[in-house]
């Protein structure tokens, strides 16, 4: 990774404690983590690795996208709670706790991390919502 230092700190952190990610329907504005519907589970550590992998390697932007992404991967911590979670944006880019950090990922390997949702039953990239995909960026 490059870039945001504060949003590698927290990731590393984060993943460390995470036991669990899923993917849940919507991005940044589908309300709470917990309300949302449930798209896929990763319990296994070596799936687990590989999505961490996917997720936090690439350059961050030092700014975000208009959209509000079409789906989160939250990470689960031993007790099942929510630790955090990332909205995924356009076709190669995440935005990990979008309202703290405001920097998106772009992430190095766009094309593996759309085969390991595609594995999971999660169509990604989805069709783009309005803003999506080439929208200007804000900071």
């Amino acid at each position: 990774m490059t870039g945001g230092g504060e949003t590698q700190r927290w990731l590393e952190d984060a993943w460390d404690r995470a036991e669990a990610a899923v993917v849940l329907v919507g991005g940044d504005d589908a309300g709470p983590l917990a309300g949302r519907r449930l798209l896929a589970e990763v319990y296994d550590d070596d799936a687990l690795a590989e999505l961490r992998e996917l997720t936090t390697s690439g350059a961050f932007t030092g700014d975000i996208c208009r959209c509000h992404g079409s789906l989160t991967v939250a990470l689960l911590d031993a007790g099942g709670d929510f630790i955090g979670g990332g909205s995924c944006h356009g076709r190669d880019t995440v935005s990990w706790e979008r309202g703290r950090f405001r920097d998106d990922l772009e992430v190095a390997d766009p094309e593996g991390l759309s085969a390991f949702l595609h594995r999971y039953g999660v169509p990604w990239p989805a069709a783009a919502p309005a803003g999506g995909v080439g929208s200007p960026r804000v900071t």
